[in-house]
């Protein structure tokens, strides 16, 4: 294998950043924008895709007008899990909006399936007209309820913390080096695919999110990519670099800006051939660095940070 390789395209639709000539068009793959490809409802990623951003984040409610807010995945697990509720029943038996490991203990599950004296009513309470949530509000509702319930996990299976949360990385697109986009589509199929990308040079962008710093601030940027999984231990970090960005979307399909860039060089690698990428950063405010994904991601996740040479 030649050169590191990485990959930065969003599990959703991936939006250029400017409308450029595509060196490599000679390459056959699917439009820019995909059908999307759902995530699974046993991860936040997941939650946010299906349920909070498309039947939440609509115009006037959790749209950033008032918390939670669930524009973003990072944005709405940290306006969730061991947030103070801002509303509560009339005896205050709530302290938190998500209470891992504990539905019943949580608001957001009360107010999902109860009604709450003094507040506006069981969520949600405007619904899109296209919107799927009463046909499947018992699964939907059962899916957050396992989520709770199995410790309310970030998007990488990692467990919360109280107060400052790690830093998530939230996107990822593939495009041609040099350039901004098209970004790369990801491989059809049923459930999250790889990136397909040529055997040239590729730069990958991230996107990343945090509580309290922003990611022009962390002090770590690094990646790595490897052949396999179990490689990863004996694989040198490279740099991520800063100080230009990228707009796209994220994993679930709400806008993000794109501010890490890796640049690799995938010439003479096979058809076929599969390379896993994984991000290092450091917000400062934890004792060690932030690798994405990690050894607890699911193969989803894992997924969604992998590429495939088309």
């Amino acid at each position: 294998m030649r050169g590191p390789i990485l990959t930065l395209a969003s599990v959703l639709a991936l939006v250029a950043c400017t409308k450029e000539e595509n060196p490599f068009d000679a390459i056959e793959r699917p439009a820019e924008e995909p059908v999307a490809q759902l995530l699974p409802l046993d991860n936040f990623a997941g939650l946010h895709q299906r349920i909070f951003r498309p039947t939440c984040a609509v115009s006037g409610c959790h749209d950033g007008t008032f918390e939670p807010e669930f524009r973003s995945i990072a944005g709405a697990y940290n306006s969730l899990v061991l947030h103070p509720v801002t509303a509560n029943d009339p005896q205050e038996s709530f302290t938190y909006r998500v209470v891992p490991g504990d539905a019943q203990a949580s608001f957001l599950h009360e107010r999902l399936t109860a009604f709450v004296p003094n507040t506006s009513g069981i969520m949600p309470l405007d619904l899109l007209q296209d919107s799927d949530w009463p046909a499947n509000e018992q699964v939907y509702i059962g899916a957050i309820t396992a989520w709770i319930e199995s410790g309310a996990p970030d998007m990488f299976g990692q467990p919360p913390t109280t107060g400052n949360q790690r830093p998530q990385a939230i996107g990822l697109r593939a495009v041609p080096a040099g350039s901004t986009g098209p970004a790369y589509p990801r491989a059809g199929g049923v459930g999250v695919q790889p990136i397909e990308v040529p055997a040239a040079p590729v730069d990958l962008w991230f996107a990343f999110a945090d509580d309290a710093t922003a990611p022009a601030a962390f002090t770590h940027n690094t990646f790595r990519t490897a052949p396999s999984l179990a490689s990863f231990p004996t694989v040198p970090e490279q740099p991520l670099h800063t100080g230009a960005t990228c707009a796209g979307t994220d994993f679930s399909g709400a806008p993000v800006t794109f501010t890490h860039r890796a640049a690799l060089d995938l010439s003479g690698l096979a058809p076929g051939t599969t390379v896993f990428v994984r991000a290092y950063v450091d917000d400062g405010d934890h004792g060690t660095v932030t690798e994405v994904p990690n050894e607890g991601s699911s193969t989803e996740v894992v997924t969604l940070f992998t590429l495939r040479i088309a």
